[in-house]
């Protein structure tokens, strides 16, 4: 009974003492979630906090992952990763663990991880709202890349079509998973100029429409768009340039088409980024105005130009080189002005006394002719001398005229001369239509003086010079020089005509008449002269004269004084040898 009694004191008084000392730190339970499918990294630990490094064992293992071994990251912590198996299903999954110190193991804690499902973001399509195509030249290739991008979370398929001409270069169909990119190069090569416009479809999971557009520049540009034809004063020449511009980096060649009435060069050849100029040329046996076109084409392009041909301006000569009249007082002649302009003039008409025109004013129609009276009503004797102007809008002529009056004749009676007294001539009775002043009508302030020349403004033209002689009121002489026209033809065989200054002349103001001196002209040589004043666009022509040097006289000229002249100076020279060498002889001997 005793031995009973002790044994049970003493297992009381264990159980006392282990009441009493301390127990194992305790682990900490929890319950994680994570990702279905994604790691996880559980952190081990304790209630509290011990003095001593602690260890974590690991009690039981998880059923649908593994655990990988533990980890220390202090003295009373740990982790451990968790690695779920593929294609796992479960809700959930556990492992225990518990932890050792110096006051033995601890119970174990359970750490519990259940799995959630991923939120699944839809497909979200992203592309330009639309597409500028780089600016090119017809027949030139113009591309422009397209990107598609999935910005959802779920795979995003579809396919990209163009229409006609569009093109897509390489495939057209993508599958995108969430945050890729697919870039579609999309082609196109226009074949006029213009702005031409499409529509890219994205089909498939997602449908967008993007609007395509594409410019083609004019390769080529002509101007002015319409063009006029005109001639200098005095000329039926009626002359126009075209100007080319070739935009592109390649040398154009266009082609020239016009009619019958217009002359110009079939082809021109324009310089990448450079203009080229076409003279187009009036038919001038036709000095009418009248309209037509140029067409021009190269490649895609073409152009057609409207021209207007403007009637050739008046163009004033008298027939003949000089009106002369002759017979007693009055008397009458007839000057008559030719206008081979296409336009009808209206002129004034001036000339000196004695002579007397009934009309100061006519009107020459185009390409016709009108006759001017002429009288003398002085009864003076002898040869009278003036020049018949007729000055007008866009023209002028002059003529010398010459009346020879004669004393009339005045019949006597046949009696004896001493049975009569002595006659006398009597005085010429007075005129019954005395002459009357009639000044020059007034013309119209919008009138322009402009001569036409014809020759009348050359003076003393001899073989290698010539004198120009104008009116000071022609305009003023800044930056004043006289050109001469120079007559060419181009490889195509087209008519061109070009002004070249005079480099020996000196121009000389003399009150209200202007000179001008040519010199180093060739003999024997027609000219045509223009007086040009102003720069750029301030350049004004005066006036136009045509003129014929006097021709390079001969040594000998037919006469018979010229070979005379040479056998005199011949014998004279021998004369003088002689004289010289006899002195020389005496010498030597």
């Amino acid at each position: 009974m005793l031995a009973v009694a002790l044994f049970s004191t003493a297992g009381a008084q264990s159980r006392r003492d282990m009441r009493d000392a301390p127990a194992p730190p305790p682990p900490v339970t929890q319950t994680i979630s994570v990702l279905r499918g994604e790691k996880l990294t559980v952190p081990l630990g304790i209630y509290g906090t011990r003095g001593e490094p602690l260890e974590f064992i690991i009690r039981s293992l998880p059923s649908h992952g593994r655990l990988s071994p533990v980890k220390s990251t202090g003295i009373n912590s740990a982790t451990v990763i968790y690695t779920p198996s593929a294609g796992n299903t479960a809700a959930e999954d556990r492992f225990s663990y518990a932890v050792r110190g110096s006051e033995g193991v601890s119970a174990p804690g359970a750490i519990t991880i259940r799995f959630t499902e991923r939120v699944v973001v839809p497909a979200k399509l992203k592309a330009p709202f639309d597409l500028e195509f780089p600016s090119v030249f017809p027949g030139q290739r113009s591309t422009v890349e397209l990107e598609v991008e999935n910005e959802g979370g779920s795979v995003l398929e579809g396919e990209v079509t163009v229409p006609a001409p569009w093109s897509i270069e390489g495939l057209k169909i993508f599958r995108l998973g969430g945050g890729q990119r697919a870039t579609f190069k999309l082609v196109i090569t226009p074949v006029q100029a213009g702005v031409q416009t499409g529509e890219a479809v994205i089909s498939g999971t997602q449908r967008k429409v993007i609007p395509l557009r594409v410019s083609a520049e004019v390769r080529l540009a002509a101007t002015p768009p319409q063009l006029k034809l005109t001639a200098q004063p005095g000329s039926q020449t009626r002359t126009g340039a075209l100007k080319i511009e070739n935009r592109s980096a390649e040398e154009a060649e266009v082609a020239v088409e016009v009619s019958a009435r217009l002359m110009t060069d079939r082809t021109v050849k324009v310089p990448a980024h450079g203009t080229s100029t076409v003279p187009i040329f009036a038919d001038a046996a036709t000095g009418s105005a009248f309209d037509d076109v140029v067409k021009l084409s190269s490649n895609e392009w073409k152009a057609s130009i409207p021209v207007h041909v403007v009637a050739v301006g008046a163009i004033l000569k008298f027939t003949g080189s000089e009106v002369k009249i002759t017979g007693s007082a009055p008397v009458a002649g007839i000057a008559v002005l030719e206008n081979s302009g296409g336009e009808a003039v209206t002129v004034r008409l001036d000339v000196a006394r004695p002579f007397e025109i009934e009309n100061r004013v006519v009107t020459a129609p185009p390409h016709g002719s009108v006759e001017i009276p002429l009288m003398v009503r002085d009864p003076a004797v002898g040869i009278f001398r003036s020049s018949l102007q007729a000055i007008g809008e866009g023209g002028s002529a002059a003529v010398p005229v010459t009346a020879e009056i004669s004393e009339p004749v005045v019949r006597r009676p046949s009696v004896r001369p001493s049975a009569m007294p002595e006659a006398t001539t009597p005085n010429a009775p007075p005129s019954e239509n005395p002459p009357v002043s009639n000044p020059l009508p007034d013309f119209p302030k919008t009138a322009r003086e402009v001569p036409n020349a014809l020759g009348r403004y050359a003076r003393g033209t001899g073989p290698h010079s010539a004198a120009l002689d104008w009116p000071a009121q022609f305009g003023p002489l800044a930056n004043a020089r006289i050109e001469v026209r120079v007559l060419s033809f181009s490889e195509s065989g087209a008519l061109q005509i070009g002004w070249s200054p005079l480099t020996d002349v000196s121009i000389t103001p003399a009150g209200a008449r202007i000179t001008a001196e040519l010199r180093g002209l060739s003999p024997g040589t027609y000219y045509t002269v223009r007086v040009v004043t102003g720069q750029d666009e301030d350049t004004k022509v005066l006036f136009t004269s045509d003129f014929r040097t006097a021709p390079k006289k001969p040594f000998y000229n037919g006469s018979l004084l010229t070979p005379f002249l040479v056998l005199t100076l011949a014998a004279l020279a021998y004369a003088i040898w002689r004289s010289r060498r006899a002195p020389m002889q005496a010498v030597g001997k």
